[in-house]
């Protein structure tokens, strides 16, 4: 486990009238937790692991495939989020000296198959149309009812907006206050589910586009989510790459804001076109894999050699046109209006370079000073559902949401193949 962003306070640890709060977002690769102290709403401290569901898929449509079709697998899925819900919660208690009967209230988001599992629902409505899970509802009780280590806390799950965007993009939309802002803003929370909502005071459009398997885990040749290993960020200088890697160590893979950083390279360089066409000898070798220095195409002597092939490429380009083409699909439906501000979120766009990915066309063209990058916005947002009082707020806030289904939409395909250029 790994504490970030800790904002320890002796003083407020030892308790105030009023409590302790954790707000909690479950999120496909990683689970974030905040604990709050409720009098002065303030951030006591921060944790972040890696979700354990990974073992039975790095991307959600495996796990929804294997908890329809196999009872145990569905149980363990649920039973994985729950016990690591607990030893998130008891690590927090233990590093700020505070009693677990001290909590009095948890908030848990997530996508759709998040909320599922955290519930151990049916979720075959996941996995076939109108891919919405009917008839979810808000689950508020007592946190020991769902096997939560805290018999006096209450817990609030939020029910998903509708299909495949969940309570996660609510926290966001809450975080960003666009439910009461008048200037157009657009969230985009890029996981192995990328969510969106576009939106002001007057109304908030929101929908889904598959987005992270095809950047890291599930479909790229060394794809790897931003963890231990992972190749972060990269240049290529002299015909070489120069790359980081997260945790300073030997690289294992590529993970999303790498890739964009590499194909970015390699289009200014000319080593691929704007149809996304290799033109190159590859696959191109990034990092001998132990260690050693990248550079060139692929060739002997490297013994795991870390590479980019041509398929690669493609799959990055179906990816990042499906989600700049769900953008595009709400900005149109929004009507007449200028984007005034944009959020990126989710683990995949915390490292992300925005002038790389400005070039691959990934994201409307909006300058850096407009656009906040924000790695856990879905649990800042969950601190501010602690409280009956904000928990009541919600529905005026959900009043103003409407989905967009995105299959069938014909501006969404002619928008999906302009945009497959880069």
């Amino acid at each position: 486990m790994t504490n970030t962003d800790k904002e320890h306070d002796e003083g407020a640890a030892a308790g105030k009238p009023g409590g302790f709060g954790v707000a909690i977002d479950v999120g496909t690769s990683s689970i974030w937790f905040r604990l709050v102290e409720l009098e002065s709403a303030r951030v006591l401290d921060t944790l972040v692991v890696p979700n354990p569901q990974q073992r039975y898929g790095a991307d959600i449509a495996s796990r929804l495939g294997l908890a329809t079709t196999d009872a145990e697998a569905r149980a363990s899925l649920h039973a994985d989020v729950i016990a690591t819900v607990n030893k998130g919660i008891a690590a927090l208690c233990d590093d700020s000296g505070i009693s677990p009967g001290a909590i009095q209230e948890v908030v848990a988001v997530g996508n759709s198959a998040m909320y599922a599992f955290l519930l151990d629902l049916d979720p075959a409505p996941l996995c076939g149309t109108p891919y919405n899970l009917k008839g979810a509802e808000d689950y508020h009780g007592p946190a020991a009812g769902l096997g939560v280590n805290l018999p006096g806390a209450d817990l609030f799950i939020p029910s998903p907006i509708f299909g495949f965007v969940g309570a996660d993009a609510l926290a966001d939309i809450l975080l960003l206050g666009m439910a009461g802002n008048d200037e157009l803003e657009l969230i985009v929370d890029v996981g192995t589910n990328c969510e969106m909502a576009l939106g002001n005071r007057e109304k908030i459009l929101v929908a889904s586009s598959p987005a992270g398997p095809a950047y890291e885990d599930t479909h790229m040749s060394f794809g790897l989510s931003a963890t231990e290993g992972a190749i972060y960020k990269a240049s290529l200088d002299g015909g070489r790459f120069e790359y980081s890697v997260v945790g300073g160590g030997a690289p294992r893979g590529i993970c999303g804001s790498g890739l964009i950083d590499i194909i970015a390279g390699m289009r200014r360089s000319g080593w691929v076109d704007e149809s996304g066409r290799l033109l190159r000898d590859g696959p191109i070798l990034i990092a001998e894999g132990e260690g050693g220095r990248g550079g060139g195409s692929a060739g002997g002597g490297n013994e795991n050699p870390i590479t980019v092939s041509q398929q690669d490429i493609r799959s990055f380009q179906l990816v990042k046109a499906s989600v700049h083409a769900a953008i595009s699909v709400l900005m149109k439906k929004f009507g007449d209006c200028v984007l005034s501000r944009m959020l990126i979120t989710g683990t995949f766009g915390s490292y992300i370079n925005l002038d790389n990915a400005r070039l691959l066309k990934m994201f409307p063209d909006l300058p850096n000073e407009r656009v906040e990058v924000v790695d856990d916005a879905a649990c800042q947002g969950a601190v501010l559902m602690l409280g009956e009082d904000h928990r009541l707020s919600l529905e005026s806030v959900r009043g103003k949401i409407r989905h967009v289904a995105l299959p069938l939409n014909k501006d969404f395909q002619d928008e999906f193949i302009r945009l497959m250029k880069i």
